[in-house]
């Protein structure tokens, strides 16, 4: 009698049992920390009862979020609701972990600390005036157009905290939008959400399933490769980003439905600037390099920081973002 043979995908369950045992390790490193707020150098342990509600700042995808104070410090508080739900309980600790550990960087929103409890996770943050999202819908409806300049310093930040993500913990983003950059009213731009953030292997990532669909780079849902790309995959969503700043809307939004956006981020040209909008050569090739359809050819962080746009932007007097958001947020 013939003998039947069984193929069992080891190196799959391999990985997730390795996912799952790193989601576990940061959740008790994390967990360790709930009640230890950082307030300008001093380190206090903190009961969340003693913080006092101040005003409602919003409710987005990630839960409620709140201005409050905590013995005259004033801060953004996001509250995040537990489930029983596996991927809500991975996106809330691996937003804890970043977020905890980059407090290095001047491009990642800073948290002064967090409250976990068996029902919720109370996420302790700097107050910033608006994300770009908002800040984009101001200026359209005022009749403003964000000059050049602005998004050229706007870009020298993004790539520079992305940056950091990569060389400092080893993590790509993965949800690079207009809605996750945050600007204060200092003109300081910062990156922040990285609940579906990933831990790079080899500096690749290889979760499949993760991002703004609207905003991901082709090789996101080109099946070859899905599930194991790398950071060239947020320079793609940079580039919708910038022409979406630059140009005031979304690049695909005279397309109606969500599955033939994504069909035309595969199947069409890649989008430009538009050509009478009196843009840089410099700008132009940058956007360019961007949404390059080929990942490979796509420049990496390093690269993109060397730019001509980018290099002209440091050089730039002219521009300075806080006159930008008084103008468009404080009229």
């Amino acid at each position: 009698m013939a003998r039947r043979t069984f193929t069992l995908n080891f190196e799959s369950q391999s990985r997730e049992q390795r996912e799952l045992d790193d989601i576990e390790q940061r959740y008790e490193s994390v967990k360790r920390n709930s009640g230890i707020l950082r307030l300008k150098g001093e380190v206090v342990k903190a009961d969340f009862q003693d913080l006092q509600f101040i005003a409602d700042i919003g409710n987005g995808s990630c839960g409620r979020v709140s201005k409050m104070s905590y013995r005259g410090h004033v801060m953004a508080v996001k509250d995040m609701v537990r489930t029983s739900n596996k991927e809500d309980n991975k996106r809330i600790i691996m937003d804890l972990d970043v977020i905890s550990r980059a407090e290095a960087s001047r491009h990642i929103v800073l948290c002064y600390g967090y409250f976990i409890s068996e029902t919720s996770v109370k996420v302790c943050m700097e107050v910033m005036a608006s994300c770009l999202h908002t800040l984009l819908r101001s200026a359209n409806r005022l009749g403003v157009r964000i000059a050049e300049g602005y998004i050229g310093k706007i870009s020298i930040s993004i790539v520079q905290g992305l940056d950091y993500l990569k060389d400092h913990l080893n993590v790509i983003h993965r949800d690079v939008k207009p809605s996750n950059i945050l600007l204060d009213w200092n003109g300081s731009v910062k990156l922040c959400d990285f609940g579906i953030s990933g831990q790079l292997i080899e500096s690749r990532a290889h979760t499949v399933q993760a991002g703004c669909p609207p905003y991901m780079a082709p090789e996101r849902f080109d099946p070859r490769f899905n599930s194991d790309y790398d950071i060239r995959s947020d320079v793609w969503s940079v580039g919708i980003s910038l022409v979406e700043i630059a140009t005031g809307r979304y690049p695909y939004s005279h397309i109606d439905s969500e599955f033939a956006i994504l069909a035309a981020i595969v199947r069409d040209p890649s989008p430009t600037l538009p050509m009478n909008m009196n843009f840089t050569v410099q700008f132009h090739d940058f956007v360019s390099q961007c949404l390059q359809k080929d990942f490979k050819c796509r420049p990496k962080y390093k690269a993109l920081l060397n730019h001509p746009f980018i290099l002209n932007s440091k050089r730039d007097r002219r521009h300075d973002l806080v006159v930008l958001v008084q103008d468009v947020l404080g009229a």
